[in-house]
């Protein structure tokens, strides 16, 4: 999710405009000459722009479809969407069966944002001249944001009469994409990375595609042939990142970390830029400055949409043995979960106090809070999940630590429990069974009764024959 949301709007950002030709009736260079001429003057003098058409449409032009189409557009490319639509009505009067008219007037209503109505107008197009590619993709990235699914029948309907054209496959790729179905944008672009011509901008989304689908070392190949086309591409430099830290070449990413973060403004960084900033420094072993990006990812989610982050942040608090900080932190990402937490979160929160409360330096008063709130919390996990042995488990632990030399059996009851249930597991952790079986050992042999004392040992001699600790406990029992 994290990644998701973030790369989807680097991604769509990076939406090209490219314009595959339609036929219809040329007009001659002179005239196209004029229209642009024209054309330049409809900002500061639209009066006179007009004159200058009208001027151009008279005699043998006066039903020239092609001439009312370009000027058509010449006006809406000036953003003047109600001047294209008197002309595209008027060519409409003169032939009602053109390609390129319907083009127009499907471009005139997207650009009222009439998403429905220019994409019925694209199909219009498509009808009367089946070879209009450009109606394809227009209809096409008009419904990308809206229904995806309809850009992709599209695309494919142009495929499957086209396959020659590389572009449908690019355009699949951004219809894919939008989709949610990364593993065929990837793939479609992988038809147009071997058929087409791809510039900067194609091996930035094939890097990016690769990428989503954990291909780290093709996303990098892919990331190292564009920037050979434009080595200051920052979406290129990005990547180059984020693939370096995945294939773990740490020092190499941090190179690249240091070479994409050089924008003497600063600007156009988003969170996900932080955040792998922060893991590059952190595998370098790079503490404080790793601290210092994790900082700057948290305050980057301004609207705090990706609680994740405060989730990493702690685990790397965590690796510090900073626990009073991964504790708030990860709080911090508890509190921005919608709904109820997920019981797994719940142990981590729990197992985090158990470690505060035996780490090093720590005070009694701390201590005794802690594990107060790790106890709170595994029962909160077992009474989720009773079936659970990890629950019993470390409520165990938390409470052996509350009473270091087991005079009270304070974690008994929960060594049982968990043992319980580990005996019922074909596949449960020796080292799990020989800790809940030793306290209960030690336990008996404290209270004396060294036939069930005896029981615990010798179990731990069945898992573990050579158990020092086990066979010195029976020798001297």
């Amino acid at each position: 999710m994290m990644k998701n949301n973030l790369l989807c709007l680097v991604y769509c950002g990076l939406m090209f405009s490219a314009s595959y030709g339609f036929a219809q009736e040329p007009l001659t260079t002179e005239v196209s000459r004029q229209v642009e001429q024209i054309a330049a003057g409809i900002d500061k003098t639209p009066e006179e722009a007009a004159k200058e058409f009208n001027r151009l449409l008279k005699g043998k032009n006066k039903k020239n479809i092609s001439l009312l189409i370009a000027i058509g557009n010449a006006y809406l490319s000036h953003k003047c969407p109600d001047q294209a639509q008197e002309y595209m009505e008027r060519a409409m009067k003169v032939d009602s069966k053109s390609a390129p008219l319907y083009m127009l007037a499907g471009d005139i209503a997207l650009s009222k944002k009439n998403v429905g109505t220019a994409c019925g107008y694209y199909e219009q197009a498509i009808l009367f001249d089946a070879n209009c590619y450009d109606a394809y993709y227009k209809y096409s990235r008009a419904y990308l944001g809206v229904n995806p699914q309809l850009s992709i029948d599209m695309l494919e309907k142009l495929k499957a009469s086209h396959p020659e054209l590389p572009e449908v496959n690019r355009e699949l790729g951004n219809a894919y994409y939008q989709a949610g179905n990364y593993s065929k944008a990837k793939t479609a672009y992988d038809e147009f990375m071997g058929q087409g011509t791809p510039n900067t901008q194609d091996y930035g989304r094939y890097a990016m595609l690769l990428y989503l689908n954990k291909d780290y070392k093709q996303s990098l190949e892919a990331v190292q042939k564009g920037l050979a086309t434009d080595k200051d591409d920052h979406l290129l430099k990005r990547l180059r990142m984020y693939d370096l830290y995945e294939i773990a070449s740490y020092q190499e990413g941090l190179e690249a970390a240091n070479n994409f973060f050089d924008r003497p403004d600063g600007t156009d960084y988003v969170y996900l830029d932080f955040l792998y900033r922060g893991r590059i420094s952190l595998a370098n072993q790079k503490n404080d400055e790793a601290i210092q990006w994790f900082e700057k990812a948290l305050e980057a989610d301004t609207v705090h949409e990706h609680p994740e982050i405060a989730k990493e942040v702690s685990a790397a608090h965590e690796k510090l043995q900073n626990y009073p900080e991964a504790i708030r932190l990860f709080q911090v990402y508890l509190d921005g979960l919608k709904g109820e937490k997920e019981v797994s979160d719940a142990f981590l929160l729990g197992r985090l106090y158990y470690m505060a409360a035996g780490s090093t330096g720590v005070n009694e008063t701390d201590k005794s809070t802690f594990l107060k709130k790790a106890d709170e919390i595994f029962a909160e996990v077992i009474e989720r999940v009773p079936e659970n042995y990890l629950g019993y488990f470390w409520r165990a632990r938390t409470n052996a630590m509350s009473d270091p030399e087991s005079t009270q059996g304070l974690a008994k009851p929960y060594y049982e429990s968990a043992l319980s249930l580990l005996e019922k597991k074909e596949d449960a952790s020796k080292s799990v069974l020989i800790e809940c079986e030793s306290y209960l050992g030690y336990y008996y042999f404290l209270k004396k009764d060294y036939e069930q004392s005896k029981v615990f040992w010798n179990k731990i001699l069945q898992i573990d024959p050579e158990n020092p600790t086990a066979k010195q406990a029976v020798q001297g029992l």
